[in-house]
């Protein structure tokens, strides 16, 4: 019977030991199949990502001096270096440069032409034009390109485009501008027109046909004031057959304000408090300078302080709630000083009040 049962034992062992290889068998069988099927996963083709690449040689051009009214052009490369189609979807530039000339695709391998034009009829000085060109490339979805350059005018007014000149009564003064000529053709001025009697002209050649100075002068006892004319010259130019010179001319009196109108704006009823608004007032040359401010309009008050060298006034405007009322106000404040020349100044007041 112990013999019988011990072998009995013995078997049973033997089997689940055979079992127990046979499952480690199963087990690493299926462990290698994933392995293999991980390298034959991993050992497929990737695939590739076809794109395109854009590139621009240059991505400024600079053209040399020309003068205002010639037209500029230029092209721009864009080379597709990818393997894929480079498509331009938009471009956009400062004014006045044009696109007269833009493919809408480019080839892989291939070069494309952006053509831009610049008309300088009415541009002068240096001009700095920004372009950007939006593609589909991701690297590069938007370049940056530059048209630059410099544009002379014709005819050069030196040194400054007009005038500005201003002047005490009895004094009067005067300013000059320099003609300049930069067209290959020589220039003669064949006639002056301005219809005023503020000021008078001179005209001198200083190089015959390519410069000339016009000399402005402000009558000293000419209407006074602030005013804007304009100079006419007929010239042989055929590009600018009429030339135009601004004459800014102010002829103010011995004694005068700053400024010589006074804007109090537009303020409501329950801001007026908080309002104020500085005059100066001056005598030319003076060192005794002696004044009194007065407004015929009820809603205003007036302060002023002598300043240390005894030539201005400091005046300072604020309103007076209890008597400012909502609409127009209009009339003026007046300046009585013991200047013999002018003893009162009248300066224009106006603003509006509103109730909200």
């Amino acid at each position: 019977m112990i013999f019988h049962a011990t072998s009995g034992l013995v078997l049973l062992a033997l089997c689940s030991l055979i079992a127990f290889c046979d499952s480690r068998h199963v087990v690493a069988q299926a462990a290698m199949q994933d392995i293999e099927t991980v390298k034959q996963g991993s050992a497929s083709p990737v695939a590739v990502f076809e794109r395109p690449k854009a590139v621009f040689p240059e991505i400024r051009f600079e053209f040399e001096k020309v003068l205002s009214g010639d037209v500029v052009e230029h092209d721009f490369v864009v080379r597709n270096e990818g393997s894929a189609t480079l498509q331009i979807q938009k471009v956009s530039m400062t004014t006045p440069l044009l696109v007269t000339r833009m493919p809408r695709e480019v080839a892989p391998g291939a070069d494309g032409r952006i053509q831009f034009k610049l008309d300088t009829a009415n541009l002068a000085g240096q001009f700095e034009g920004a372009i950007l060109i939006f593609l589909n490339d991701s690297t590069l979805p938007r370049a940056s390109l530059k048209f630059a350059g410099h544009i002379a005018p014709a005819i050069e007014l030196s040194p400054m485009p007009a005038f500005f000149v201003a002047g005490q009564r009895g004094r009067g003064s005067q300013a000059a501008i320099d003609i300049v000529n930069h067209e290959s053709e020589p220039l003669w001025i064949e006639k002056i027109e301005h219809s005023t009697e503020r000021f008078t002209t001179k005209l001198e050649m200083l190089q015959s046909g390519q410069r000339y100075r016009l000399t402005l002068t402000l009558n000293p006892q000419g209407p006074g004031g602030k005013a804007v004319d304009t100079v006419l010259f007929r010239t042989s130019s055929k590009r600018i057959p009429v030339l135009k010179i601004d004459a800014n001319t102010y002829l103010y009196e011995r004694v005068r304000t700053f400024p010589d109108i006074v804007d109090l704006g537009t303020w409501r009823v329950d801001d007026t408090a908080r309002a104020a608004l500085t005059v100066m007032v001056y005598q030319e040359g003076g060192s005794d300078f002696e004044a009194k401010l007065s407004t015929d309009i009820p809603g205003l008050r007036l302060k002023w302080e002598r300043g240390p060298k005894g030539d201005r006034y400091q005046a300072t405007i604020t309103f007076v709630p209890d008597k400012i009322q909502v609409g127009s106000l209009k009339g003026s404040i007046f300046v009585d000083s013991n200047d013999t020349e002018l003893p009162r100044v009248t300066v224009p007041v106006y603003g509006q009040i509103v109730a909200h």
